[in-house]
């Protein structure tokens, strides 16, 4: 008689445990139910994920639109202390008498300097012919049978052999008046003798700014036709290159550094035992990045150098300016040009030099900033100071390259487009290249302005011609970024004092 097991008195059995009723069956053994228990757990696992997928993307953008308004308001904090400074890089003020001219303004001034040569020579003339003609002038007279009236001492009169001449001669040695309103019938603006005349000076047009950033951001904000709004001009397109670079630039570098199997990227480079190659790939996305970027760069500098005047405004926004550039220049004037080389040692020396600093003070100098913080921080100012004084020659040749409107003479021109009549006085005559510009800055520029002197009774003070040549119309805004810098070395120095009185 078989025996038959009840099951224990504890309840089911064990899930795990056989089946005393079927003591050989097992669930996996059945294919069915295999194939079910696997779709719910891989169904369940897929939403599961998709789940993580979508809080993760609801994350990043938020994170993402918290960073690019953060960005954008940091941006819109020193925009216009970069308007200012642009406006100074491109301004021009020449030395001596002021000139600025193209062809027209030349041809014109050498008229007038012709007319003026002519009413000296007359006036010498009449000078001698006086002298010839008369002796001791005297009261009373009488006239002779030509005409010409004698006093009562046998001599001529003075006033009328003055007057005689001036009336025979007047159609033939005296120049004709000079006109203040000469018009070039090519781009409809005024001759200007001076950018320092009042007169002649277009209403939508500073006068010239010669104080530092500060003094050109007042004078714009208070100008009739700019205003507190012209300080932000070109934000929104400075937003967008400086977000598109953030993006890219690491991107790129990151990909660089797995192809050619280097370190990760974020690794400070004064940790590297051989820094060459990453300097490298970094220098190379900077550069191809910003070549790249740089027609918003460029909108951006004709944007915030254009006068805001609603009639003579040229750029409506950065899409307009692109597009008319493409009309107006041809497709290659967004990249190259005269501003193509520039734009190369740009964003190759930029990037070189500031990430240059930290291992220089590391294996050159021997510093470090947990050691000798001072000291760090000195290097650290004296090496920023070196980068500016390189960094900013370039940066001002750059800006008035940027500038220039080279138009295409193959191409028709475009219906209702007008001229870039800028804010600040710029060159008429066009730069050929860089080394032209950094020549014609320093030759041009580099003296000081205005030479009048009250004891030369408002004549041009005469000068070595040496004199004349200087550097500092390469360096505008530089006394705005001395200042920030001593500032951070400042603030830097008297944190690392306090840090060391809390250790002691």
């Amino acid at each position: 008689m078989s025996h038959y097991s009840y099951p224990p008195p504890g309840g089911a059995p064990n899930a795990n445990s056989p089946n005393p009723l079927r003591p050989y069956y097992s669930a996996s053994d059945s294919p069915l139910q295999s194939y079910y228990n696997n779709t719910l757990s891989s169904a369940t696992l897929e939403e599961e994920l998709a789940a993580q997928n979508e809080l993760n993307s609801q994350a990043a953008a938020k994170e993402l639109a918290s960073y690019g308004l953060i960005k954008y308001m940091t941006l819109a904090i020193a925009a216009p202390f970069e308007a200012g400074q642009t406006l100074l890089q491109v301004q021009y003020l020449p030395n001596d008498d002021g000139f600025n001219g193209d062809d027209f303004d030349i041809a014109e001034k050498r008229r007038r300097e012709q007319d003026h040569q002519r009413s000296l020579e007359a006036e010498a003339e009449r000078s001698r012919y006086y002298d010839e003609r008369t002796g001791a002038s005297g009261a009373g007279g009488y006239y002779t049978g030509n005409g010409s009236r004698y006093n009562e001492y046998g001599h001529i009169d003075r006033t009328d052999v003055r007057s005689r001449f001036e009336q025979d001669h007047r159609d033939y040695n005296s120049p004709a008046p000079l006109s203040s309103s000469a018009t070039n019938p090519e781009s409809g603006e005024l001759y200007r003798p001076s950018v320092y005349d009042e007169a002649s000076r277009p209403d939508y047009q500073m006068a010239p700014v010669e104080g530092g950033v500060w003094k050109a951001m007042t004078d714009l904000a208070n100008h009739p036709t700019e205003g507190w709004m012209s300080l932000w001009k070109g934000q929104y397109t400075n937003w967008i290159y400086e977000m598109m670079h953030l993006f890219a630039q690491p991107t790129l570098e990151a990909t660089l550094n797995d192809t050619f199997d280097l370190y990760d990227d974020t690794i400070p480079l004064v940790h590297l035992d051989h820094v060459g190659p990453n300097i490298a790939t970094m220098v190379t996305s900077h550069l191809v990045v910003g070549f790249l970027l740089s027609p918003l760069e460029l909108v951006r500098t004709r944007l915030v150098v254009q006068t805001a005047n609603p009639m003579q405004r040229k750029y409506s926004g950065m899409v307009n300016c692109i597009s008319t550039i493409i009309q107006e220049e041809g497709f290659t004037a967004l990249w190259g040009g005269v501003n193509l080389f520039p734009t190369l040692i740009y964003h190759t020396l930029t990037p070189l030099l500031s990430n240059s600093i930290p291992l220089i003070i590391d294996r050159v100098f021997k510093l470090s900033a947990a050691d000798s913080p001072f000291l760090y921080s000195l290097a650290e100012l004296g090496l920023n100071t070196i980068e500016l004084l390189i960094r900013l020659p370039i940066e001002t040749v750059r800006k008035r390259l940027q500038i220039q409107v080279n138009t295409d003479d193959r191409r028709h021109p475009v219906a209702g487009s007008k001229k870039y009549r800028t804010v600040v006085e710029t060159r008429k005559r066009p730069y050929y290249g860089m080394v032209d510009c950094v020549y014609r800055i320093i030759k041009e520029e580099g003296g000081h302005h205005k030479r009048v002197s009250s004891a030369n009774k408002g004549g041009v003070t005469q000068r070595p011609w040496y004199s004349a040549w200087g550097v500092r119309g390469l360096y505008t805004g530089l006394g705005m970024h001395l200042t920030s810098n001593v500032t951070l070395f400042a603030v830097g120095a008297v944190t690392n004092l306090q840090d060391e009185g809390d250790d002691w």
